[in-house]
């Protein structure tokens, strides 16, 4: 579905499960809007009795609705360019949702990584596949709990505690003590009561599940062995003072990586047992660095405070908020009005932590945020003036827009392993630069994050389809398609092979490259040949039989909608004559 939503066209991805509670939302911003789409869609579908396959077609677009095993998959578009793209994704993604453990893995996933709105509705639906597998993930997102998002806090709680009480997981068991004795142990801070019994529900139930250990029969006595003489009886008074081979040492307190002077005093405290002066030291030290907008050292000791006590909740969510109020304060107000689009996709904090992340720059006219043919993973979020964007042709420029305050320029290089394929010239600028390392960053804190930015950038029209408005090709060597087969072998810098050979299946050809796909578990894996140097062998249909070509992968892409299949971009480091280009199309074309 996120492969779906950075289509061309696409306006809205929708999951809705069979109780018609949302699962994915493509456009998380909005809730209440969402809410009520979410019933309109659910009353609309029960009034059509539940169609496996639905079409809405309008003067501005269309819908398609497809039904699978985990619910309707609603999908909103302005065209249907990418249609066929689409029905070929949902009806292999029915096949393979046929098998109960992919769903359960799917249900996973998406947990994991959408916001707290939607995990109650995912927790819901992961029930009936209740195992020590889902345990684990309910575990883990337990031990978050004090980072949830406050308007579905206690809804999220009470559907973590009910839903381990379903997963014969005794491991469950201790976490959810834990979680009941932090909470009834804060003063000032009644406990919610509906959360209270469930969680103590869930352990009875998760007790009755635990294995027994076996009956064994008692041992026989056996007779006392004498001792010697000799030989010292071990100690027995449980007052005599423990050995020195028994004490147990305390470790110092690990010093964190914090450039202020504070931090051997607070060591100290740690360590002499004060704690809470500790702790009331450090609180002092976030206030004062989020006031000074340091916020990476607020964000560090709020870490180390976690470290040094845990349980320290009400510091803990105090901090958080203090950083979170000072990082809201200090937005620019100018560039809280160009991004305004932008902040109704996102949450409030999401929001705050890119801002924060990203780094302000000043480019005058005439100088290049970008070049064509090179590599930057970067995202550029035009703040004022505007740049141009152009791409190369027979070695001359080519404008093809302008693009101003408000805009993103970058998501295709962004979001996919790929050089620039076009030029983005500074007519007067300033733009905020966001790299792929700094996102990734903050992918933990913010999950949905990515997904949701993706979106935005969708809004934009892409270099792809500027070309083809102007129906030019920037490639200066004419591309052909084909099919068939061919293998590769990964180069070291070198050029010697590495060991690492592959089959992949041809897309298309020309005199300096050819692109074909690969099929990969993980995504990682076919990015990570980005930049790679590759032997090709392909088919040529001569006495040699293989045409054998070097070349470095300039580019990386999503061949499919399901992300098994990707396609690689390959630069050969020598160019094909024009009869080994019709070679290897002759030899080919039987199986386009």
């Amino acid at each position: 579905m996120s492969k779906i939503s950075q289509l061309d066209s696409i306006q809205d991805v929708i999951l809705l499960s069979d109780r018609g509670t949302p699962l994915y939302l493509s456009d998380p911003a909005g809730t209440q809007s969402n809410n009520i789409q979410v019933l309109l869609w659910h009353e609309i579908l029960n009034e059509l009795c539940r169609p496996k396959t639905l079409e809405l077609i309008f003067t501005s677009g269309r819908y398609y609705l497809r039904n699978t095993e985990l619910g309707y998959v609603i999908i909103g578009m302005n065209h249907d360019r990418n249609l066929p793209k689409i029905r070929a994704a949902c009806d292999s993604t029915l096949h393979k949702l046929r098998e109960p453990s992919l769903r359960k893995k799917i249900l996973l996933k998406m947990l994991t990584d959408c916001n707290d709105q939607l995990k109650p509705n995912l927790i819901k639906e992961l029930v009936p596949f209740a195992d020590a597998e889902v345990a684990a993930t309910l575990i883990n997102l337990l031990q978050q709990e004090r980072n949830f998002n406050p308007e579905v806090r206690a809804k999220l709680q009470l559907y973590i505690c009910q839903a381990l009480g379903h997963c014969q997981a005794y491991q469950a068991i201790r976490p959810l003590k834990t979680f009941l004795n932090d909470h009834e142990s804060i003063p000032g801070a009644p406990f919610n009561v509906e959360i209270r019994e469930a969680v103590r529900i869930s352990i009875r139930q998760l007790q009755k599940a635990a294995p027994r250990p076996p009956t064994t029969p008692p041992p026989r006595p056996r007779p006392a062995t004498p001792q010697p003489a000799s030989v010292t009886p071990p100690l027995t008074n449980p007052e005599a003072p423990p050995t020195p081979q028994s004490t147990k040492r305390k470790e110092p307190t690990a010093a964190p990586k914090i450039d202020i002077p504070e931090v051997p005093k607070i060591i100290a405290l740690v360590d002499e047992g004060k704690k809470d002066q500790a702790i009331a030291l450090i609180m002092q030290l976030i206030e004062e660095s989020a006031a000074q907008k340091d916020f990476t050292t607020a964000d560090s000791l709020r870490n180390w405070l976690m470290t040094i006590d845990s349980m320290a909740l009400i510091q803990i969510v105090r901090a958080a908020e203090i950083i979170q109020e000072e990082k809201i304060a200090s937005i620019n107000k100018d560039h809280l009005e160009v991004w305004k689009v932008l902040t109704e996709h996102l949450t409030e904090e999401e929001f705050s932590a890119l801002y924060h992340a990203m780094t302000l720059k000043t480019y005058p006219a005439g100088e290049m945020l970008a070049k064509q043919g090179t590599f930057m993973a970067a995202l550029f979020f035009i703040n004022s003036g505007s740049v141009q964007i152009q791409a190369m042709q027979q070695n001359s420029s080519l404008p093809l827009k302008i693009k101003e305050a408000g805009e993103i320029i970058g998501a295709g290089t962004f979001f996919e392993a790929s050089v620039w394929t076009i030029n983005a010239k500074s007519l007067g600028t300033e733009v905020f630069q966001l790299s792929r390392n700094t996102l990734d960053n903050l992918r933990e804190a913010h999950p949905s994050l990515e997904s949701k930015l993706s979106h935005f950038c969708n809004n934009f029209e892409s270099t792809s389809a500027l070309v083809q408005k102007i129906r030019r090709n920037r490639r200066q060597l004419e591309r052909k398609k084909l099919s068939g087969r061919l293998s590769f072998a990964v180069l070291d810098k070198a050029g010697n092979e590495t060991g690492i050979v592959a089959k992949g299946h041809l897309l298309d050809i020309s005199r300096g490259g050819v692109a074909f796909s690969i099929h990969s578990s993980q995504k990682k894996n076919a990015v990570n040949l980005f930049g790679r140097k590759l032997r090709v062998s392909i088919n040529a249909g001569i006495a040699t039989g293989l045409l054998i070509r070097a070349g470095v992968v300039r580019a990386v892409r999503d061949q499919d909608l399901i992300g098994n299949e990707y396609s690689l971009h390959l630069m050969f480091t020598t160019k094909l004559t024009g009869s080994e280009m019709q070679q290897a199309l002759n030899a080919n074309s039987k199986s386009v």
